[in-house]
């Protein structure tokens, strides 16, 4: 899949064309996702070095931020959910991208993309899928963060990216609970398998000896 830029700079200097127009949607929200995977990923690493350096939570799961994921009120007509969360911010962000000059310009030569009954039509195509589409997304809010001094964002990920994010930090499955109930809510890693990320085994300090 082409990147947003790429596929911009292709209608600026080509002009309109539909099919490509109307890949937009799809790219944006992969881009968006991808960009939210690289803020978790940093966000994470301060998570795990503020830990690992900490006292404070010896034999404790540490509580990364808040967590959410789609349930069965998650669907269009709810205003409420998950989905309509991610359906809200997606929307606005991608009207935002599509009403910047010159590529406005481009894309009205199509005709009206817009629909006043449905915030959520492109050309007629959905911007945003049904929330069956999005059944493995959860929506993660950290209890810090460097990018938003008000600490409010919040971000979209995919359940198997998730896993495969905490796996390429050293964490294994086991270390690591996703608990979303009235009481307890959060992404809790073991800060025992924290502090113990970097040391070496036994056997491998043998074969390094010389």
């Amino acid at each position: 899949m082409y990147n947003l830029a790429k596929v911009k700079l292709y209608l600026i200097k080509g002009g309109f064309d539909k099919d490509v127009v109307l890949s937009l949607p799809k790219i944006f929200i992969q881009e968006y996702l991808e960009k939210d995977y690289d803020k978790l990923s940093e966000l994470l690493d301060i998570f795990i070095d503020g830990v690992y350096k900490s006292t404070k939570y010896e034999n404790k799961e540490a509580n990364f931020g808040n967590i959410s994921c789609m349930h069965d009120k998650d669907t269009e007509l709810n205003n409420e959910g998950l989905y309509n969360s991610f359906k809200n911010i997606i929307i606005e962000e991608f009207q935002t991208f599509i009403n910047r000059q010159p590529l406005n310009s481009i894309i009205s030569v199509g005709g009206d993309y817009k629909n006043t009954k449905d915030n959520n039509l492109f050309f007629n195509q959905r911007i945003v899928e049904n929330p069956e589409q999005y059944s493995d997304l959860i929506c993660l809010k950290p209890h810090f963060n460097i990018f938003d001094k008000s600490n409010n964002s919040i971000y979209f990920i995919k359940i198997n990216d998730l896993s495969n994010l905490l796996l390429s930090k050293g964490l294994n499955i086991e270390d690591i609970s996703m608990i979303m109930t009235e009481d307890k809510n959060g992404l809790y890693i073991a800060s025992n398998a924290i502090k113990n990320l970097g040391a070496i085994s036994k056997p491998e300090q043998q074969y390094f000896k010389k």
